[in-house]
């Protein structure tokens, strides 16, 4: 199915690498926003790494395809739901059995989040017990979206290569791209 090189590390081995997760002090009351901020965040990078999988096998074996082209696919998939874009990746290519229930298990995640996590810990929001069982939910959510962002990197970055778009060359667009941004000091 794909034409890209694998993954030099396996999902497995990537998926027991040690993350840091960002370490709670349960003395806030609004600590438990910025947890669910955190682990709603990771899940759209986790996202956009599905797409950036999808988006590169789509261009597979076309030839001739232009930046126009890649910014189509990119806008095309806008407006789609995690879910939707995990398909096309996954119609597009394999993943190991495990691996594919790793993504699923994100976005099963993803979704309680958006979803249900408040509702689910109506009671816990209460007491400060129960936003520190809350945080620690979030914290676990946070740990499995990381590391499986941290696989799906090395899918989309392999797929990418064929291109000739290489992690240095993202490197520098995203060193370019921060300095034109950034505000100057002056």
């Amino acid at each position: 199915m794909p034409r890209f090189r694998e993954p030099v590390n396996s999902a497995l081995g990537v998926m027991q690498e040690e993350i840091t997760p960002p370490q709670p002090d349960y003395d806030d009351p609004k600590e438990l926003y910025a947890f669910f901020g955190l682990a709603f965040y990771k899940a759209n990078v986790l996202e956009h790494g599905v797409l950036n999988l999808a988006v590169a096998l789509m261009a597979q074996g076309n030839l001739g395809v232009t930046v126009d082209d890649v910014n189509r696919l990119y806008e095309s998939f806008d407006a789609k739901t995690f879910g939707h874009i995990l398909r096309v990746a996954k119609e597009r290519y394999r993943f190991s059995d495990e691996f594919s229930r790793e993504l699923d298990k994100a976005l099963a995640s993803r979704n309680h989040l958006a979803h249900g996590f408040f509702k689910k810990h109506d009671i816990n929001h209460m007491s400060a017990s129960g936003r520190k069982k809350m945080i620690d939910e979030l914290v676990e959510i946070w740990t499995h979206f990381a590391k499986v962002d941290r696989v799906m990197d090395e899918y989309w970055m392999s797929a990418w290569e064929d291109h000739g778009i290489t992690k240095d060359w993202i490197d520098k667009q995203m060193k370019a791209y921060v300095e034109a941004v950034r505000p100057s000091d002056a």
